[in-house]
């Protein structure tokens, strides 16, 4: 057969996933949450530090910024990403709540690619645990990037 009508084989199709609640104040800092919640976070920076500590010319963060990762690989599904951080902050609901008076709760999603496909059904029931905890949903998807399309991955 000529090689312009082989079929050629698909590439195999690399999706990720990553979930994470942040916690963003003008006026609480990442150190007083961390308190109030009694968990600790896996990032937290403080309002006014160097956004790259080193580059001593790099932007001031505006806000007081903690982060708590889902604690799951990049190969789950973003729902699981979700279940996860609802099953670790269910319990700090009322803390949650008192700290959305000063803080933006958000739930964050990260979702990527190859062929820049793809999508996760988030079920009512979670949507509305993750209401009742007063947490919003941002989703950033990562499609390919010009070099993946370029070489064909």
């Amino acid at each position: 057969m000529p090689e312009n009508l082989m079929l050629r084989q698909p590439m195999p199709d690399t999706k990720w996933s990553a979930g994470s609640l942040r916690i963003t104040s003008q006026t609480v800092g990442a150190s007083e949450i961390s308190a109030r919640l009694g968990i600790a976070p896996d990032d937290q920076f403080e309002r006014g530090s160097l956004t790259s500590p080193r580059n001593p010319s790099s932007v001031r963060r505006e806000v007081n910024v903690w982060i708590r990762r889902s604690g799951l690989g990049s190969d789950r599904w973003p729902e699981e990403h979700v279940a996860a951080l609802v099953r670790l902050f269910d319990g700090h609901r009322e803390e949650l709540i008192r700290l959305s008076d000063a803080c933006d709760l958000e739930v964050v999603l990260g979702f990527g690619s190859e062929n820049g496909q793809g999508g996760c059904v988030l079920p009512a029931h979670l949507l509305a645990e993750v209401g009742a905890l007063g947490l919003d949903v941002v989703l950033d998807l990562y499609p390919p990037t010009p070099e993946d399309a370029a070489t064909g991955t």
